[in-house]
């Protein structure tokens, strides 16, 4: 595995009318979709990787049934059949891979999360109008419903797969692609994983790089290059030419499972006693949260607002509260950190014309513990 280290259904979708906002296909303008880990959390992600033979297969993608609990407002969800799961090797909180075959929209494909295993007796995978619709990108306006709202982007009311009961689809166990770097990722419109382990105390992590939270690797890479084996760097980074990255490979921190991400089960072997990951919100504060103990949240806002002060930005690093607390067990750094799991996130104005600085206040505060 490469590890590049630069690097009429109107009924159904009435739920989404009536949206007004700014249309957004880019992953700048995005939210704190990590604060309902609480509510929408898969509880197997602690698992470690476990060695499953698995192969794509075929499957019909169709909408939940009433039993299921999706939420109208996520989009990130699955619930798929037994057998099938068997085929590719996956189970319940772990991510797959899903592709439109036909010749039109071959080139429609997403990330997802299995939140349920169901025993249909047939190939099916079920999914919401806000799932699905990200599986027709192209075709599609999608919104932001606003400032600090946890679910955003949202697909307009028009999004032609839905009008369509089953869809052909083939599922894969892949979910990062093995082989190539970021040039290639780009290129490609992929989704790969990267970092370093440098077997330290500490890890700095990118969950969302790349086009999908943009500029949150770089914070990460820049952390890494300063500390150096002091730290070790996990995250990944996902493209799509035209926009649409976060749309089509954003899969929550607390749900990034170790066996969908072999390079994070690498990683995941040493402990830690510091995490500190990097994420993209739509509110206008930078916002410090996570489990790690307050007085340290303490010293890394006080040190990200020294440097905001210093650019005259209209920024500010806050502790976070509310819905930005983000201090659920299975948020990736709460969970590989025994002591210290820090969750910063940033507006889209903050991480394009201050972020290397805000990563560099990180790194002052993490230099004297590791």
């Amino acid at each position: 595995m490469a590890k590049d280290t630069t690097n009429s259904k109107q009924s159904r979708r009435g739920f989404l009318g009536g949206l007004v906002a700014t249309p957004v296909l880019l992953g700048g303008a995005v939210n704190a979709y990590e604060s309902s880990a609480r509510d929408e959390s898969v509880q197997s992600v602690n698992s470690r990787a476990i060695d499953r033979s698995g192969s794509q297969t075929s499957a019909t993608l169709g909408y939940p049934i009433d039993d299921e609990q999706f939420n109208a407002e996520t989009f990130t969800y699955v619930s798929a059949d037994s057998d099938l799961l068997g085929e590719v090797g996956r189970t319940v909180g772990e991510q797959i891979r899903l592709r439109r075959t036909d010749e039109d929209t071959k080139n429609e494909y997403a990330v997802y999360t299995v939140r349920e295993e169901k025993n249909e007796g047939e190939q099916l995978v079920r999914s919401n109008d806000a799932g699905r619709a990200r599986l027709d990108i192209a075709n599609t306006s999608w919104v932001q419903t606003g400032d600090r709202r946890l679910f955003c982007p949202r697909p307009q009311q028009d999004a032609p797969i839905n009008d369509e009961d089953e869809t052909t689809i083939e599922v894969d166990p892949m979910v990062v692609h093995p082989e190539l770097d970021e040039s290639e990722a780009r290129e490609q419109n992929e989704y790969i994983e990267f970092g370093d382990q440098a077997g330290s105390n500490a890890i700095i992590l990118a969950p969302h790089g790349g086009d999908v939270q943009p500029e949150t690797d770089r914070q990460a890479e820049h952390v890494s290059s300063l500390l150096g084996e002091d730290v070790s760097l996990w995250g990944t980074k996902g493209y799509r030419k035209g926009g649409g990255a976060f749309i089509r490979w954003y899969v929550p921190s607390y749900n990034m499972s170790y066996t969908s991400y072999p390079f994070l089960a690498e990683m995941a072997e040493t402990e830690y006693e510091y995490a500190v990951a990097f994420h993209g919100t739509c509110t206008k504060n930078v916002q410090i949260g996570g489990q790690a103990p307050e007085g340290f949240r303490v010293e890394i806002r006080d040190a990200i607002n020294s440097v905001l002060e210093e650019k005259n930005a209209q920024q500010r690093a806050v502790l976070g509260t509310g819905e930005h607390r983000v201090d659920g067990d299975n948020t990736l750094a709460n969970r590989l950190a025994t002591r210290c799991g820090v969750w910063i996130g940033q507006d889209e104005t903050t991480r394009a014309k201050h972020g290397e600085e805000v990563a560099t206040a990180v790194a002052d505060v993490l230099n004297s513990r590791v």
